[in-house]
């Protein structure tokens, strides 16, 4: 039987919209009115929506603050927290998070975002050391208050509110931490590559006798998050993904994004198709690249990498295929890694900053028993002629300048 309740969206201490939310087998939410600070309202709602579609985009911003329930533990935290679903569980709590600055509070509540908000208050990180540690029956009676609730993704993860808030992952598999491993070592990779603020730093860590890769929060005051599959319209989304196995739609996507109003888009995009290609990494898909944008003006900028765990053999898909150099150039033509193109801005590449970088593949990677002596020589290797190619292309493109 569903459950309706009434709630009121804020934007800070500024009141969005009101809306009803049934909770049950489908859960469903609908904007009931517009309400003073509309003009803040979450990305893609502007005062002509339309009802309906006004419901979708609320739906998948509330959706897309839920659990991922691929995660191997999703059962044991829906279980302990005493929830029918992620979506039950994301409205536990007020909603407060540490992507963005919406919030929300029943009819009649007097609550002040200065009190409440994760970004300047500590809160109670019992949720979020309980996953850590694996103890999931200490999820029961747990303050759920807290911004775990309301992050998504597959990886085991928890917010610990610190000295300032830092986000500890784990990875997806419950034995494994070559996601972690990968994630630093492909930060550390990046922040050769690029400029500092290009890519969000990850430390390697160990917490509850566990590896974990750890990041701070990457928006400031007054800023939302949104990911490129919310701005992007469908027809670019398409040529995005088809982009590996089709030459001609990655230059019309490299086009094409030069029509949205975000500064220096094709560039970001070939600095991203260069880094993955370096260690080969497959999961950027557009919900995990991102711009964030400014509540007051409107103005976006592209947010720094996120989210990069996956590379350099860390799934079982890419182990199997890096332990064969055959296997694994079969590999890079399957995913379309290395394919770089002369065309291609390359003005910001500079090749002397990755010297030595096999040392820091041989120093994380060693840390794992999941990476033997033959994988992880096969992984520079592979690497290397990564780098090469990277580097002839570059100067081809270069000299036609």
């Amino acid at each position: 039987m569903n459950r309706i309740e009434e709630y009121i969206l804020m934007y800070q201490d500024d009141e969005v919209l009101s809306f009803r939310v049934s909770f049950g087998e489908r859960n469903r939410v609908q904007v009931l009115e517009k309400l003073e600070h509309f003009e803040k309202a979450p990305f893609g709602m502007k005062e002509e929506t339309k009802q309906e579609e006004l419901d979708r985009i609320l739906y998948k911003f509330f959706n897309g603050r839920t659990l991922a329930c691929t995660r191997w533990d999703y059962e044991d935290i829906i279980k302990n927290t005493g929830c029918h679903d992620d979506f039950e569980l994301s409205f536990k709590g007020h909603g407060l998070s540490l992507s963005n600055h919406y919030w929300y509070k029943k009819p009649g509540e007097k609550l002040k975002y200065k009190d409440i908000n994760f970004f300047t208050n500590k809160w109670d990180d019992s949720f979020a050391r309980a996953v850590l540690s694996g103890n999931y029956e200490a999820l029961k009676g747990v303050d759920l208050n807290v911004p775990d609730i309301v992050t998504c993704g597959k990886a085991i993860k928890g917010w610990l509110c610190e000295d300032k808030p830092r986000l500890y992952k784990l990875g997806i598999l419950k034995d494994h931490n070559q996601e972690c491993l990968s994630e630093v070592l492909t930060s550390k990779l990046a922040q050769r590559l690029l400029k500092e603020d290009e890519v969000l730093d990850y430390e390697l860590t160990e917490i509850y006798g566990k590896y974990a890769s750890v990041s701070e929060v990457m928006i400031k005051e007054d800023e939302e998050f949104v990911t490129f599959s919310d701005i992007f319209p469908e027809e670019i989304q398409k040529l995005y993904h088809c982009r590996r196995r089709d030459k001609d739609s990655e230059k019309k996507f490299l086009q094409s994004v030069k029509e949205i109003p975000i500064p220096g888009l094709p560039t970001y995009f070939v600095k991203l198709f260069c880094l993955t290609s370096l260690c080969c990494l497959s999961d950027l898909h557009l919900d995990n690249i991102a711009a964030i944008r400014n509540t007051k003006t409107g103005k976006m900028r592209t947010a720094p990498f996120f989210d990069l765990a996956g590379g350099f053999g860390s799934s079982v898909r890419g182990k199997e295929l890096l332990l064969t150099l055959n296997q694994a150039v079969l590999f890079l033509i399957c995913f379309g890694f290395g394919s770089f193109d002369p065309e291609w801005d390359y003005s910001w590449y500079k090749k002397e900053r990755l010297i030595g970088f096999e040392q820091e593949i041989q120093e994380i990677l060693s840390k794992s028993d999941y990476y033997s002596e033959t994988l992880i020589e096969n992984i520079i290797t592979i690497y290397q002629q990564q780098k090469f190619a990277l580097d002839q292309t570059s100067n081809i493109s270069l000299t036609r300048e």
